[in-house]
């Protein structure tokens, strides 16, 4: 499928698009459920290629390994963007004891802050209609100890005073964006995540 014409612009570091970086993958809604069931279908096929390959052993296992590697990292991702998304639509709470449990500094503290502002504003996230992501690729480091997840967003979420009735979802854009994660003692966390590119509208990556 062609790739759309419209020219990306990369999103400026500054702390000011904090909001953006942590909202980057703050977009899963009903298809977290669908990479689930993705990851769980490529751990299946693992195995059945772990079976089937008996002549070659030392390379079956190291499919293996790396297939699973790459199915808790999604698995790990997925779950962080699903705590995040219920964070940020309900009580907005910086102290949420789950946000230590999916990431670590420096993603940890910019989550914070940004939470922390939205609730002494007495503000909160009203997912969109159109919000969905797609995660294109899991690259898993050589030490097997850190992986960086792309992630193709497309959001319209609106972020609204608390207990509006009527809102307006904006016009949805589209960002293509590489979360770091790292495996601490076995399980695999949040370290940072980097909006590369940005488009007004579905486009770039989403189509």
């Amino acid at each position: 499928m062609p790739k759309s014409n419209v020219t990306p612009y990369t999103t400026p570091t500054s702390q000011s698009e904090i909001g953006t970086k942590v909202h980057q993958s703050l977009v899963a809604m009903a298809a977290v459920a669908l990479v689930l069931t993705i990851a769980c279908g490529v751990s299946d096929e693992a195995e059945d290629r772990s079976t089937t390959t008996t002549r070659e052993p030392s390379t079956a296992v190291e499919q293996t390994t790396t297939t699973t590697a790459e199915d808790a990292v999604r698995s790990a991702y997925s779950a962080y963007v699903a705590m995040l998304e219920r964070v940020i639509t309900t009580s907005v709470d910086a102290n949420d004891p789950e946000l230590a449990t999916r990431m670590v500094d420096p993603l940890l503290g910019d989550v914070r802050t940004q939470l922390s502002t939205w609730q002494a504003e007495g503000q909160v996230w009203v997912p969109g209609d159109e919000t969905r992501h797609d995660i294109e690729s899991v690259t898993l480091g050589e030490d097997m100890h850190t992986a960086v997840v792309t992630d193709c967003v497309v959001a319209n979420d609106a972020l609204v005073p608390v207990g509006s009735a009527d809102v307006t979802l904006p016009a949805p854009s589209t960002i293509l964006g590489h979360t770091t994660m790292v495996n601490r003692g076995g399980v695999w966390l949040a370290q940072d995540t980097d909006p590369e590119q940005r488009w007004e509208g579905v486009a770039g990556c989403a189509v």
